[in-house]
């Protein structure tokens, strides 16, 4: 006898279960076989008996028409079941009984004939449940894109948590696809943050996390990991609207980046490359059935950014999300879910524009340009400036330097004075 063939412990099999899991087969073979060549018979009117848990419901036999079902299953083997004959039956059953809460499945089954046999003492097939948990965890937006700009600001100056930066926003969804867990376990997300960088300053700075199953609650893990310097809440949604709205009017300027930086810069702050310092932490999920929405609210410091990756035009801060089960049950079994989300945290800081010249203006002054150059080359031609010199002049230059004489040596007016 069979049971869906699976992994077998301690001489018994396990059935690994989970709601997909429709229908579970029992195979059974039933021998009327002689224990010596001089003994055995054919067994008349041989049947067999099945009784199976409510859990399962019989859905049908292999041959067909073999066994009936009132309450329990009842197989004819044959009338007479002849002597070395071997019959073997494959019965399935819906598993649709099977829960969280089954730790396994016990069937009976008894053999019976008019003919004479004394051992057919009844035979007990066991199956336990490892029963999976079947979930899923999705993130509604794994990418964030926001700023840094501004001026420092010292803690002790912070009031609210607007004043440390922009905020961001992520929102992890869990669902479960099969039975709640209630009392045999629970759901836990657990949390890789960037909390700091290397050197201890602020990065993402945690202000809230919200569990939303059949009830709304606050996460509050241990340590003062969220909101430590207990600073006030804002109104998210006012604050939010009012950042897009001043993102939008930047988004229309020109912006020119600073002369110090690279164009493109970037640098990374990864909790998976350790060039930042993250924390871990964890929300359960308790009163989780099917859904759940866990969001997690921080805001960037502002004045880390300003202080040391102010000639970065780009930070990638990134972490990851964790779904695992948290059960005593060694029966109950869950695959551990892993989403990771990133941060693309820009750098708004900019030059003062320069005053923007509109196109009248410069084609007024072509013209004037022109309507000046144009009165200087008039002027300079009323003057005589381009006037070339006549004929008549340039001979009588030439003639009066024909008619200059030579002037005497010293020699020679010595020699008249004598």
């Amino acid at each position: 006898m069979h049971l869906n063939p699976r992994e077998w412990v301690n001489g018994t099999q396990v059935l690994q279960y989970n709601p997909d899991v429709k229908k579970v087969h029992l195979r059974v073979k039933v021998t009327n076989i002689p224990t010596a060549s001089w003994n055995g018979e054919d067994a008349h009117e041989a049947l067999l008996n099945i009784t199976v848990p409510p859990i399962l419901l019989f859905s049908s036999v292999r041959p067909t028409g073999a066994c009936t079902f009132d309450g329990t299953v009842l197989c004819e083997l044959g009338n007479p079941f002849r002597k070395n004959e071997t019959k073997v039956l494959v019965l399935t059953f819906e598993a649709s009984g099977i829960s969280l809460h089954t730790r396994g499945v016990t069937t009976m089954l008894q053999l019976s004939t008019l003919s004479t046999q004394d051992d057919l003492e009844p035979e007990v097939a066991e199956l336990l449940v490892d029963y999976t948990v079947q979930t899923s965890l999705s993130i509604k937006t794994s990418w964030l894109s926001t700023h840094f700009s501004g001026t420092v600001m010292g803690e002790s100056a912070m009031k609210t948590v607007s004043d440390i930066g922009s905020p961001v926003e992520f929102v992890f969804m869990v669902e479960n696809n099969g039975d709640p867990l209630e009392m045999v376990g629970i759901l836990v997300l657990e949390f890789t943050w960037p909390y700091e960088v290397a050197n201890g300053k602020w990065l993402l700075y945690l202000t809230e996390i919200v569990v939303d199953t059949d009830v709304r609650e606050l996460c509050v893990p241990p340590g003062d990991v969220v909101n430590e310097l207990n600073l006030t809440l804002s109104n998210q949604m006012q604050s939010r609207k009012r950042r897009e709205l001043e993102a939008n009017t930047q988004a229309q300027e020109v912006v020119t980046l600073a002369a110090t930086k690279r164009a493109r810069s970037e640098t990374s702050l990864s909790c998976f490359q350790r060039t930042a310092r993250c924390v871990q932490f964890s929300c359960p999920l308790r009163n989780l059935r099917k859904t759940a929405t866990v969001t997690v609210r921080a805001h960037v410091w502002n004045s880390t950014f300003l202080e040391d990756f102010s000639s970065f035009d780009r930070v990638k801060v990134d972490g990851e999300a964790t779904l695992y089960l948290q059960t005593d049950l060694p029966s109950i079994h869950m695959k551990n879910h892993t989403v990771q989300f990133f941060v693309n945290i820009d750098s708004d800081l900019t030059e003062e524009q320069p005053t923007e010249i509109e196109l009248w203006v410069i084609i007024v002054a072509v013209l004037a340009g022109v309507l000046l150059l144009s009165f200087i080359i008039l002027l300079l031609w009323k003057c005589g400036f381009f006037k070339r010199a006549s004929t008549r002049a340039m001979y009588e230059a030439k003639g009066q330097k024909a008619e200059m004489k030579i002037q005497p040596s010293e020699t020679e007016r010595l020699t008249e004075d004598y």
